[in-house]
């Protein structure tokens, strides 16, 4: 998933960050030029500022929707916008197959509500947001179904 957004410390550059899904590893750039990421606790992202001085930005996560914050001089820029609660209400709505499918249910459940927070975080008008998370509940409520006669046919079978 990519984000672009600005930082206060860094007027009239423009930052992206992408992050995998999977592995939960970031890239940021600025104005186009991937930023280094030190090796030293906290990870920091190294930015270049305009006098040549390096600013250490510290990758954070923020509950409850688990979205990116970067710290700068112990100062937390928020990156993504904060959702609002009915966002946080339909896009988790499939965690609730934990409490009628137990933990096969409670995965699906569980993925599905990430994608979804991740799918109002992206850019992009409101109208498709909520189509596609939508989409998502469906599907996971699908895969369940399949998922779970598929074990019960391997069940009955033996």
């Amino acid at each position: 998933m990519k984000h672009t957004f600005t930082l206060p410390n860094f007027p009239g550059s423009n930052f992206e960050i992408e992050t995998s899904f999977w592995t939960g590893k970031s890239k940021l750039t600025k104005d186009n030029v991937l930023i280094e990421q030190s090796n030293e606790s906290g990870k920091p992202y190294l930015i270049p500022d305009q006098t040549g001085n390096i600013i250490k930005a510290f990758p954070k996560k923020s509950l409850p929707d688990f979205g990116t914050t970067l710290e700068i001089n112990g100062v937390k820029n928020h990156i993504f916008k904060k959702l609002e609660w009915y966002q946080y209400t339909l896009g988790a709505l499939p965690i609730l197959m934990l409490f009628f499918g137990g933990a096969i249910g409670g995965g699906i459940g569980g993925a599905a509500t990430m994608i979804n927070l991740n799918i109002f975080r992206e850019e992009g008008s409101d109208l498709s947001k909520y189509l596609k998370v939508i989409g998502v509940i469906v599907a996971a409520f699908l895969v369940y179904l399949g998922l779970s006669f598929g074990i019960l046919l391997l069940i009955n079978k033996s």
